[in-house]
């Protein structure tokens, strides 16, 4: 399996389009991530899990997966398509999980003289990423403006744009690849801002970095997909 370096992974801004709705004939016209919005209560067209794998589950509702041009789409099937965009100003992501343990000791372990534990039911993840200020970053703007307000003047309008707190929700690409037959490997990555660090130092770059955690709530979680030949038109 190959290895991957920093030059194979990028972050994305991830942003949702509209819903395509399964029917008769329905197909995906473009392969892509997409967020699953509902799933057929019987007979629906997507994928099902590889059952050889142990622990398999089928996907569910509000998972973001990758489908390909010319998925079917039954009737009660519906998939929100997801559109990345590169977002220009980050240098470095840290990300790091942390899991939970429980001490259950009890006098049972005295001969082996070691504490026993049981695995908590959450991890933790978290980290900082870093970048340099960019002006003009739609992205970076509305980082900042969850933390204070910002106004732009365009030279025709001024608009106002009060402080706003919101979750970001991005996918960060680990290996990304169009070659039939090779492995990608992404991660959905939704995140809540914790803190913004915008130094001016007087000489080099104007760095730009930001702390966050992990949101839970939103389907967080790596995905690995098998290049596939597409269909022609």
């Amino acid at each position: 399996m190959p290895k991957v370096g920093g030059k194979d992974g990028k972050l994305y801004k991830i942003k949702a389009g509209t819903a395509i709705t399964g029917g008769s004939s329905v197909a995906l016209e473009k392969s892509g991530f997409y967020r699953i919005a509902s799933i057929a209560s019987s007979g629906s067209s997507l994928p099902t899990p590889d059952t050889s794998i142990e622990g398999a589950k089928g996907i569910k509702v509000g998972q973001v997966v990758h489908l390909w041009k010319g998925q079917a789409l039954a009737s009660g099937d519906s998939v929100i398509p997801l559109e990345l965009t590169l977002i220009s100003f980050v240098t470095d992501v840290g990300n790091s999980k942390q899991g939970t343990s429980h001490d259950v000791t009890s006098q049972s372990n005295l001969e082996s003289g070691v504490r026993e534990y049981l695995p908590g039911a959450f991890s933790e993840a978290s980290g900082t990423i870093n970048g340099v200020y960019e002006v003009g970053s739609v992205a970076q703007r509305e980082l900042l403006n969850q933390f204070q307000e910002i106004t732009v003047d365009d030279g025709t309008h001024i608009t106002r744009l009060p402080a706003k707190v919101t979750n970001q929700d991005y996918m960060l690409s680990r290996r990304e690849t169009e070659t039939v037959g090779e492995i990608a490997t992404w991660e959905h990555f939704p995140v809540t801002v914790e803190s913004i660090q915008t130094d001016k130092p007087m000489d080099g770059a104007q760095t730009f970095n930001f702390n966050y955690r992990v949101d839970g709530g939103n389907f967080p979680g790596v995905i690995e997909y098998t290049v596939v030949a597409e269909p022609s038109d």
